[in-house]
């Protein structure tokens, strides 16, 4: 084992939020320039340690038992982690690899300075670029596709009623355009074939494809300094489906986003902009119905001072709280919008488009 370290971008999302949930339906995703830093190097001792201020003050004890990683004490928060760990750690005994013990250090830029969400992602990054750097300290590369395959049989393995879009962010970055994965599958397939063969072959209703950056829109984002749980809004609006129209729901944020990508595929900013605003308003009307506030009134003033100005902008990710974004034309745009965020207590977030291929 050598000493390693990798990273992995947060994400947020355009446009396709609830939709992309269910298996096939798509999504526009970006990867911004706010990591998780994982280092990996070779234990010294009879144990691993985990150093991450985000998990704990204290450096953190782990240990095996059979093919499990355990704490030395309990703490909820290292979960995603550990089941990482223990993922990985069974793709690499069958690759045939040893296995010491090991050291971890996590640190990110995530989060606000006070140790605040924006919504980024988090628990995506850190998957990744945890099982990127565990892999590449036994000197295996993967491809974008397996790594995130292996970062999704992570999540799966907890139960994650996500889309798992943010680990596809973090696996390829840039623009991407994605559609989930069939989740009951997956699972099944986790007990019944090899990590190898899992991560190797197709996955039913799977799509992830990069894009091009638009080069005639910038991407602004604001935060509203109020965290939202992706988790507990998509198990309410899924426990309800039925009575708000949701496949006609499913059907229209199909077609929009479909829109969306083949705008940005053509760099035409109208059909962009135009695309983003109609998925707002399918989002609007999906939550009104279930009663759930998707946009709360400072998220609502972010979108209204953005469109005011000339942009096309709508909350991003689950809503509740969190960030918006809003896309723009011109430099002069852009300042109008943060000068009047700034004035309303929205916080304008100095993030760009992180690509690793550029």
């Amino acid at each position: 084992m050598k000493q390693t370290q990798n990273k992995a971008p947060g994400k947020l999302f355009i446009a396709g939020e609830y939709a992309v949930v269910e298996p096939g339906y798509p999504a526009v995703i970006v990867a911004v320039d706010r990591f998780i830093t994982v280092s990996v190097s070779p234990s010294n001792g009879p144990s691993g340690t985990i150093t991450s201020p985000s998990l704990s003050d204290d450096i953190l004890q782990w240990r095996r038992n059979g093919q499990r990683i355990m704490l030395e004490g309990t703490n909820e928060k290292a979960d995603i982690l550990l089941k990482t760990m223990e993922i990985t750690e069974r793709y690499l005994i069958e690759q045939g690899c040893a296995l010491p013990y090991y050291d971890l250090v996590i640190e990110s830029t995530l989060d606000s300075p006070d140790g605040r969400k924006y919504g980024l992602g988090s628990s995506g990054a850190v998957t990744v670029a945890a099982a990127k750097a565990i892999l590449e300290s036994d000197g295996i590369t993967l491809s974008d596709e397996k790594v995130f395959k292996l970062a999704a049989a992570v999540h799966v393995s907890l139960k994650s009623r996500g889309s798992l879009g943010d680990l596809a962010a973090a696996a390829y970055t840039g623009w991407i355009a994605y559609s989930s994965p069939d989740k009951h599958w997956i699972e099944k397939q986790l007990d019944q074939v090899t990590l190898s063969a899992l991560i190797g072959q197709p996955w039913p209703e799977l799509r992830i494809e990069r894009l091009p950056a638009p080069s005639s829109l910038q991407l602004l984002v604001g935060w509203t300094g109020h965290p939202a749980s992706t988790e507990s809004y998509v198990t309410s609006v899924h426990q309800e489906r039925e009575k708000i129209s949701y496949q006609a729901f499913l059907n229209e944020s199909k077609a929009c986003v479909a829109d969306l990508i083949k705008g940005i595929k053509t760099d035409e900013s109208d059909q962009i902009k135009d695309a983003v605003r109609h998925n707002r308003e399918l989002l609007l009307k999906m939550s009104q119905a279930k009663e759930i506030v998707l946009e709360t009134s400072l998220l609502a003033r972010l979108n209204s001072i953005a469109e005011k100005n000339g942009a096309a902008a709508k909350t991003s990710g689950a809503g509740g709280g969190d960030c918006g974004i809003a896309l723009v034309g011109t430099p002069q745009q852009k300042k109008h919008i943060f000068s009047e965020w700034r004035a309303s207590h929205i916080e304008p977030l100095s993030l760009t488009v992180y690509d690793k291929h550029n």
